[in-house]
This record gives C-alpha cells, sequence and structure tokens, in this order.
C-alpha cells in the first residue's frame, strides 16, 4: 500500500509539474481540441497572490513523497492531512471549472481526481498503523 501511494504521489508530481512549466511557458501546453487549458490556465483563478495553483500542487505532491519515503505514525498522519486538504481544494477547482470559469482543462481534472486515491491510500496506511 505504502508503494501504491507512492507512485500515485510520484504520478501527481509529474502532473502538476507539467502543469507548472506550462504556467510559466504556455508553448508547452498539450492540449485537445476546445481551449479549455488555455482558458483555465489564464483565468484569475490559476494563481493565488502569485504563486501558481498548479506550484501548490507540485509542492504537495512533493511533500507527501517525501513523508511516504519516511513513513512514521508522523509522517502518515501529515501525508493524508495534505491528501484531505488537497482533496478539498481540488473539489474547489473542479467546481470553479464547470460553474465559474466555464471551461474544462482535461489535465487539471486528472490532477484534481489523483488526489481522491491518494487519501484512499494514505488514510489506509494511517489506519493499518
Amino acid at each position: 500500500m505504502r508503494l501504491a501511494a507512492g507512485l500515485v504521489a510520484l504520478a501527481g508530481v509529474a502532473l502538476a509539474g507539467y502543469l507548472t512549466w506550462v504556467h510559466y511557458d504556455e508553448n508547452a501546453l498539450v492540449c485537445v481540441a476546445g481551449g479549455g487549458c488555455e482558458t483555465v490556465q489564464q483565468s484569475a483563478y490559476a494563481t493565488i497572490a502569485g504563486v501558481p495553483v498548479a506550484l501548490l500542487g507540485l509542492v504537495a505532491y512533493s511533500v507527501v513523497c517525501g513523508l511516504v519515503v519516511w513513513d512514521g505514525p508522523a509522517a502518515r498522519l501529515a501525508a493524508a492531512m495534505i491528501a484531505f486538504v488537497g482533496l478539498a481544494f481540488s473539489l474547489y477547482l473542479v467546481a470553479l471549472q464547470l460553474f465559474v470559469i466555464d471551461a474544462v482543462c482535461p489535465w487539471c481534472l486528472v490532477n484534481d481526481v489523483l488526489v481522491a486515491p491518494l487519501l484512499a491510500l494514505l488514510t489506509a496506511l494511517r489506519l493499518r498503523t
């Protein structure tokens, strides 16, 4: 289970890393037709206090990776808490895409959905001890 949590967190690092890169280099964006990616990436909701939301995700996934490697009781609790906050924030971001921005970025959705199985795995690890 720990390996699975680590792999999901690494997938999150890769995806959030790509979205962070795209934030700084719009030419790197590879997206399906329809313009949803560009619209979401350029919206006012793509940053918080000047910090890209994708960068926040990259940091969170990276910290969770480190905590999974550490694997102590405090690390398991911290990782699960980060994933819980991440899931709540992801639900907010999905709602923004669907109801406020009126555009959907598939990369962003995958990133937002990825946190749910991560939370499930981290919670199971936490309860297993």
